[in-house]
């Protein structure tokens, strides 16, 4: 839609919203009052209709009470003289008195004579006429002043009045009740109607009584009605023409209907003014945008069709002024959608437009180089993001300098990940350019006062003998770049030479699987005895992670956990441990009336969303009402160096919580004793390794040794792991008081079976 079709749809549209805001405001209150109108005249007929039939029920009541109270009816209540019926009770009767039934009852209310006539046809009604008579609704009778109306299946609607059967003075015992009847059929409505100039209609059921009212709630166009209750679910509906209504709502819309006349030529005038003086130029303008391309610099040049000094031309000088950026703009978008921000070297994105428009479906061979950085994750942990950034620009810089002079092709797709595809002719030539390239990147870099060094592992793919799909090279190139750091990093390996390609695709499957584990319950936990320094009792347990793959059966914590570091997932398993392992050691002291502790492992990467870790933390205790100080939380000497300052203050929060911080593998990295007393930890965890010679072998004995008189005069508890004989165990409690870990007790155990070995511990001992 063109600028001119909008600006006369706007003064068309602004037209009509003020014809719309007068007839908002302005018709409702002309409407109003003439539904009042309405409403008042429909009032005073309902007003008539009641008047009318309380007024019947009046005359009935009067009727019904002379013969009551009559004598020779008293007599015959009495006497039940037969001669009272033949001379009083005949069609005339009920004829000249406009009823339709009259029926005696005795002190008990029971019928002992009743007649009925149908007026229109004079038939006389049949005994089972009166089965609606019970003694409720003679109660009912009593108590209404002005009669009683009902709905009778057979007779339709009635209006019935009692008296109590006296003598004329009514004074004396009373003999009964006569009860009168007269039914209000479509004659009498039809009389009513016709006497009253009114319009009314009977209501027989709830149904047709709910739609009345409904229909009375509702505003009707042509009608207005009201409803007039005479009983349980019996009504009058009382309707009548909007006379006023109607009547003021053409007027209204006559009025519209000039209203709008005029505003349509107010819009022609004011459309035709505007056209001349601004949407022809606009127009003009906009036509010549259109035809911009952003690629073609000749037509980036805004002609004006007047040279008239007002907003207008300045619009025009501001588009020439747009257009002539809209290059450079165009530019750095391309820049920032196929080029990596921080090395400006192509992208992921880049590479697949790449791959598509050059070598897909080509003859030619290209290799596919995929290189991983060894050691970037130390650089980025010891030295911060900011230098590991400028690491990255620096490596980028060499690689591409080798990819100056040749056909080759340099991309980073993410992290420290660099993709290169050169042509493939000469296996000799690529592998020497490889070598080269390694040799390049183990250069010292030099960032401010930091010097470093790392390398790189690449693996290669060839296209088309490997694979023609992209994602396929990529992910053959990166199984052989795994194989190249598997066999000591800095090295290169092509997909082709792998001897087990196999295995290489298990460990690509552990990870896509790996994702979907923990919704799967593929997860569960084992757990180790700790015991106490005497060997009598559990004082704890270690919670081990174990993975049941569903193809590949139980896969080792050593294959699947830096998977879950690599990938992110290690959060939310993390969490999953922790929460189970409380779980389930609350209710294991819970059976066992125990204060078992539990040792759970933190890793590095947790540190990294350490609030996060101690909020989960926090619930789990709350959760299960588990003491915060049989909550161990382990963690591993090695990341101590990576992430020191983190770690302290982690430890520092978790104790403050009288969490206990237990340091694991302890001997095996390159923390010091000073380090040690830095990170206060409350416990201490021995590797397996420094047990391995004890006591058979002297350096390690003595080593050891003085390793427990160290923590001892620290005061930091100790656990020994790995105890796997009775002469180790004799060794540790007697040189120390270790609590005591390994196998010499129990393997890892499902807790159903630590339960078991628990239960026969007890029999042992009561043996």
């Amino acid at each position: 839609m063109n600028i001119k079709l909008k600006t006369m749809g706007l003064i068309g549209a602004t037209m009509i919203i003020c014809i719309s805001l007068v007839f908002l405001f302005v018709r409702p209150v002309l409407l109003e009052n003439a539904n009042e109108m309405d409403q008042e005249s429909l009032e005073k007929d309902r007003v008539r209709a009641v008047n009318h039939l309380d007024s019947t029920a009046s005359d009935l009541q009067s009727l019904n009470r002379d013969w009551a109270i009559w004598d020779d009816t008293y007599n015959f209540a009495d006497t039940l003289d037969p001669v009272y019926i033949q001379s009083n009770i005949f069609f005339e009767t009920f004829e000249n008195n406009d009823i339709n039934l009259m029926v005696f009852l005795n002190e008990e209310t029971e019928i002992y004579f009743s007649a009925g006539y149908d007026l229109q046809t004079s038939e006389e009604w049949e005994d089972n006429s009166f089965a609606f008579m019970n003694s409720m609704l003679l109660e009912e009778l009593e108590h209404s002043e002005a009669g009683t109306i009902i709905y009778d299946t057979r007779l339709g609607l009635l209006l019935l009045t009692s008296e109590k059967i006296l003598p004329s003075n009514e004074e004396g015992p009373f003999k009964g009740y006569l009860v009168m009847g007269k039914i209000l059929d479509y004659q009498f409505f039809k009389k009513m109607n016709n006497q009253l100039v009114i319009n009314t209609e009977v209501l027989a059921n709830p149904w047709e009584i709910r739609e009345a009212v409904t229909n009375a709630e509702q505003k009707n166009r042509e009608l207005v009605s009201k409803v007039v209750y005479l009983g349980d679910d019996i009504a009058i509906g009382v309707e009548k023409d909007r006379k006023y209504y109607n009547e003021k709502l053409r007027s209204i819309n006559d009025l519209f209907i000039y209203m709008t006349l005029a505003m349509l030529i107010i819009t022609f005038i004011t459309y035709s003014l505007m056209n001349s003086l601004v949407l022809s130029r606009i127009s003009f303008l906009a036509n010549q945008l259109k035809g911009i391309n952003v690629s073609n610099p000749e037509t980036f040049q805004v002609k004006k069709l007047k040279n008239a000094d007002d907003e207008i031309t300045a619009l025009e000088d501001a588009f020439q002024e747009m257009v002539e950026s809209l290059g450079g703009a165009h530019r750095e978008i391309s820049q920032m959608a196929y080029f990596d921000y921080l090395t400006d070297l192509p992208n992921r994105l880049n590479l697949s437009k790449y791959f598509k428009d050059e070598i897909e479906d080509g003859t030619s061979v290209y290799a596919i180089l995929f290189f991983d950085l060894d050691g970037f994750k130390r650089i980025n942990d010891l030295f911060g993001h900011n230098i590991g950034d400028e690491v990255l620009k620096q490596v980028g810089r060499r690689l591409k300098n080798w990819t100056s002079d040749d056909k080759a092709v340099l991309f980073r797709i993410g992290g420290d990940e660099f993709i290169m595809i050169t042509p493939f002719d000469d296996k000799n030539r690529l592998t020497q350019m490889i070598e080269q390239l390694l040799c390049e990147i183990r250069k010292e870099i030099s960032i401010k006062n930091i010097r470093t060094s790392l390398s790189t592992s690449i693996g290669i793919s060839v296209y088309p003998s490997d694979g023609n799909r992209l994602s396929d090279l990529l992910q053959y190139a990166d199984t052989a770049m795994y194989e190249a750091k598997k066999t000591g990093k800095n090295g290169f390996c092509f997909y082709e030479e792998l001897q087990n390609k196999e295995l290489h695709n298990y460990y690509l499957n552990l990870k896509e699987d790996l994702l979907h584990a923990l919704n799967r319950e593929e997860f569960f936990l084992e757990y180790q005895p700790v015991m106490n320094p005497e060997a009598e009792k559990i004082s704890g347990v270690e919670a081990l992670i174990r993975w049941r793959h569903p193809e590949f059966g139980i896969i080792p914590p050593l294959h699947f956990i830096p998977l879950a570091e690599e990938s992110g997932l290690i959060r939310n398993i993390g969490a999953w441990v922790i929460r189970q392992a409380v779980k389930d050691i609350s209710s294991w002291n819970d059976k066992f009336t125990e204060s078992i502790s539990v040792a759970v492992n933190v890793s590095n990467y947790q540190l990294n969303f350490k609030e996060e870790l101690i909020s989960t933390i926090d619930s789990v205790l709350g959760e299960y009402d588990f003491k915060a100080n049989l909550l161990h939380v382990e963690i591993t000497e090695s990341d101590m160096v990576v992430q020191e300052e983190e770690m302290i203050n982690f430890i520092q929060e978790l104790k403050a919580k009288n969490i206990v911080v237990s340091l694991d593998d302890f001997g095996v990295g390159a923390s010091s004793l000073f380090k040690l007393i830095q990170l206060d930890v409350d416990r201490v965890k021995i590797d397996r390794s420094f047990l391995q010679k004890v006591p058979a072998g002297a350096n390690d004995t003595i080593l050891l040794k003085r390793i427990y008189q160290t923590l001892g005069d620290l005061g930091i508890e100790v656990v020994t792991e790995g105890i796997e004989t009775e002469e180790q165990l004799r060794f540790v409690q007697r040189e120390s008081h270790s609590y005591l870990q390994g196998y010499y007790f129990s393997k890892p155990l499902t807790l159903g079976k630590l339960k078991d070995w628990k239960n026969s511990q007890l029999k042992e001992t009561h043996n």
